[in-house]
């Protein structure tokens, strides 16, 4: 994502010079790092939430494809010059350069974790870390949360799914440039004398010539791997692609790798004198129509639009692409050149590796769930860029400009062993990991203690949390979570009103294994279980769709609820039923006049299916005596209509709703406003709490 130092320099070396010597090391290309600040600026807008800037999010494709740029052009300038490529020092290289400040990073929020964390956090983060410190945190992030979708619990570490994307790159990309190197660079020392039919050794001339062949085929090689494979992302781009959960489409690495597969095209293309005179002739307009082309993406692209995953984010990459090449070669003191490359854009974007990784966890701690706030987001930033200049100098460039940087590869490997060792105890005491069954986990603090509560359900239980762990506190309880947004606490697939499984069907697989854990770490003493997910269309046993209501989808459930039951009273632990509330009048705002969720209008319209459902949970808090039930919408509801007539809890004062809304528990018809929450999470605790046989 942001590349080496030495790569920002090696760009202007990707050709030969006109007699084939290697040229005189260049200066800094300025205006890259320009780029950099641009691309690090709109990510961080994004996380803070900034209006109007929806689209930041794009500064990710940005930085790929300047990544994949500079990375394939270092490669091929190593090839054209010793014939083939160092792995060893070449990935010793990337390690120092990205891993002592993303270490520094990771350790920060594990200590967070730690000491100030709520306990319900440690787990899902000891977790992350391990994830992202072995660098395919992609892959968990696509699992466990949502990258467009705040669920009120957002990880510190969320970002650092890109750098997993960016390293998988790096170990894969060179291996496959080797291969290339191995097969169109053979070449002959000697050549066959046409007059005395005997071998003889090539003149210098003809070296040369042999030479730039051997480039040019490398080259158009290169050129040809990477756009075939960047084909094949984009289509899984789309493949992949679902409405109500864009996660694994976006964070994927064979769905996400096109972009650096296109500025390594880029590269290639830019070996070819003809391909860079043209560039370099018409360098300023490029650079202008690339960033309108940029500017435009941010525009029209955030949410993300749809079209992003259906070519939107192809044309995007390669109006970077343009952007990037024309940059390379622009008069430096001229037009957006010059702007690009002045000192407060040039040293911002060299800092920019360390603003990407500070700037997310101090949103989530500064900002997150208060909404865009000027004074939270500019304290954030001033943070992130005063952090990002101490990594810089006292850190990043003393490692790699230092005696590191000359260290031998094998000697470098028990020095990062080390840390990642120190490191990956930290995350065991955390726990969430497999490490946790050798080290004991903080986070099931009072293990085996009936103070220990484990909360269950989907996205709304899942918001509370905040509010319900120092509530816990209060009343000497350890508040620990295992609700997944967007799932059915029952454990099963649900399916959304076009019968596709939500959340891509994982729910049917997490949620069950991610309970069992939690209840088995921690074995608590009491758990609440809140969700409206079980009134969703199904999957059955045999995989077919079960529709709410009917006598199948009923049985079903009733099997599922026995089993679910069981796995969380294991240990002896009560469980508590919250009722399925009815929901608010803000529902309408999650629907237009002419389209809404059909999810949506079944909680609204369908009462009595929720009512059945209530009864069945009734059935068995009277059938087992580790098991009851409570209710919540007199908290909150002044009505008996469905939907009902939100006001704040009594205890926040039974005032009518404000006309921005900001009297109303749920805005969103679901979801309780900051306002409502710690009225509601006192009443759940206490009636949960009282629910209990003494």
């Amino acid at each position: 994502m942001h590349g080496p130092q030495e790569v920002t320099q090696a760009v202007s070396m990707s050709a030969p010079t006109a007699s084939g010597r290697r040229g005189a090391r260049p200066r800094r290309l300025d205006a890259l790092d320009g780029l950099r600040t641009i691309a690090v600026l709109l990510v961080v807008a994004f996380h803070v939430s900034l209006p109007g800037l929806s689209g930041g999010y794009l500064g990710v494709d940005v930085f790929f494809v300047l990544s994949g740029f500079l990375i394939t052009s270092l490669l091929l300038r190593e090839v054209n010059e010793h014939g083939r490529i160092d792995l060893g020092r070449f990935w010793t290289r990337r390690l120092l350069r990205l891993m002592p400040a993303s270490l520094l990073v990771i350790t920060s929020v594990m200590l967070w974790g730690l000491f100030v964390a709520e306990p319900y956090r440690r787990p899902s983060l000891g977790a992350d870390a391990l994830w992202s410190l072995l660098y395919v945190g992609n892959w968990r992030f696509i699992s466990s949360s949502g990258y467009f979708a705040d669920d009120g619990t957002s990880s510190p570490l969320l970002h650092v799914w890109s750098l997993a994307v960016e390293e998988q790159f790096y170990l894969v990309w060179p291996l496959l440039l080797t291969l290339v190197a191995a097969v169109v660079l053979r070449t002959r020392a000697h050549i066959i004398d046409a007059s005395t039919g005997t071998a003889r050794p090539l003149d210098s001339s003809e070296r040369f010539e042999a030479h730039a062949r051997r480039r040019r085929r490398m080259a158009s090689a290169t050129l040809i791997l990477a756009l075939a494979l960047a084909a094949l992302s984009v289509f899984l781009l789309s493949w992949w692609f679902e409405p109500t959960s864009p996660d694994r489409a976006y964070m994927g690495t064979d769905s996400k790798i096109f972009e650096p597969l296109l500025g390594a095209a880029a590269a290639a293309l830019m070996i070819r004198p003809r391909w860079r005179a043209q560039v370099g002739r018409h360098a300023q307009l490029l650079m202008v129509a690339g960033l309108a082309g940029v500017v435009a993406g941010v525009v029209f692209l955030g949410g993300p639009h749809p079209f992003y995953f259906s070519g939107g984010a192809l044309l995007f990459s390669i109006c970077t692409v343009v952007l990037v090449m024309a940059t390379t070669l622009a008069d430096r003191r001229h037009g957006l050149s010059l702007f690009l490359g002045s000192t407060p854009m040039a040293y911002l974007g060299r800092i920019s590796y360390g603003i990407y990784l500070w700037h997310w966890p101090l949103a989530v701690w500064i900002v997150d769930g208060h909404g865009f706030s000027p004074r939270r987001a500019a304290l954030a930033v001033a943070l992130t860029i005063a952090l990002a200049a101490l990594s810089y100098h006292l850190v990043e460039t003393p490692i790699r400009t230092g005696r590191l940087a000359r260290v031998r590869p094998l000697r470098v490997v028990p020095i990062g062993a080390s840390a990642l060792a120190v490191c990956l105890g930290v995350c065991a005491t955390l726990g969430g990991t497999p490490l946790a069954a050798v080290v004991p986990a903080s986070a099931a603090a009072n293990r085996g203690d009936a103070s220990t509560v484990v909360l269950v359900g989907d996205s709304v239980i899942r918001r509370l949390m905040p509010a319900i762990s120092p509530a816990g506190e209060r009343r000497g309880l350890t508040v620990l979570g295992a609700a997944r947004g967007g799932c059915p606490a029952l454990g099963v697939v649900a399916l959304d009103g076009q019968g596709t499984p939500i959340a891509e069907g994982r729910c049917g697989r997490v949620v069950p294994s991610e309970q069992e854990r939690v209840v088995k770490e921690s074995n608590p003493g009491l758990v609440i279980w809140w969700s409206r997910y079980e009134l969703a269309d199904r999957l059955g046993p045999n995989g077919a769709r079960l529709r709410a209501g009917s006598p199948a989808f009923w049985a079903a459930q009733r099997a599922d609820l026995a089993t679910a039951i069981a796995r969380l009273t294991a240990n002896g632990a009560h469980l508590v039923f919250v009722e399925t509330d009815r929901v608010g009048t803000g529902l309408a705002s999650r629907c237009t006049p002419t389209s809404c969720d059909p999810f949506l209008l079944r909680l609204r319209d369908e009462n009595e299916l929720r009512e059945k459902w209530n009864r069945i949970l009734r059935e068995n808090a009277a059938a087992n005596p580790r098991v009851s039930v409570i209710t919540m919408d007199d908290v909150y509801c002044r009505d008996e209509e469905n939907p009902c007539d939100d006001r704040l809890p009594v205890s926040q004062g039974d005032q009518r709703p404000a006309p921005d809304g900001s009297g109303v528990a749920r805005p969103d018809g679901s979801h309780f406003s900051q306002a409502a929450m710690p009225a509601v999470a006192e009443a759940l605790l206490e009636r949960a709490l009282a629910s209990q046989p003494h």
